[in-house]
């Protein structure tokens, strides 16, 4: 399956074995959102935005991660600013995506470990892009 979830450009892009941090997103999606870092030879880290997992345990996730994919739409209102507030303090790239499902993941993906992507700007989804080059 997930053949049919990556296009061989996609599936091209590298991480090189940089830590990703998933807040939110769809609790079924969580194995693909794997898979799909995993064939891109980076590290997966995920939590649920505060629905489930305490959001306690969020700062020292966004401090070990060294890029962040933020369901916006899909967690606690507090969880978004931390993750923002976080990220910016930190340096930390990160992409907001208003979608749960794994096309809006991989468009974020994409954002992410593109190095020749622009700083800050739209994504092709509409979603904001808030990102600072290392």
């Amino acid at each position: 399956m997930r053949a049919a979830l990556s296009s061989p450009a996609q599936a091209a892009v590298s991480l090189a074995d940089r830590c990703v941090l998933c807040v939110g997103g769809l609790t079924g999606a969580r194995n693909h959102y794997r898979a799909e870092i995993e064939i891109r030879a980076g590290r997966f880290l995920h939590h649920d935005g505060g629905r489930e997992d305490n959001l306690h345990r969020l700062t020292p996730m966004l401090a070990a991660a060294d890029i962040v994919i933020c369901a916006s739409g899909n967690i606690s209102h507090n969880a978004c600013h931390l993750v923002k507030s976080t990220c910016k303090k930190l340096g930390k790239p990160c992409v907001l995506v208003k979608g749960t499902g794994i096309a809006s993941f991989l468009d974020g993906l994409g954002h992410l470990a593109a190095e020749d992507a622009p700083a800050d700007g739209p994504s092709a989804r509409g979603d904001r892009v808030l990102r600072r080059k290392r």
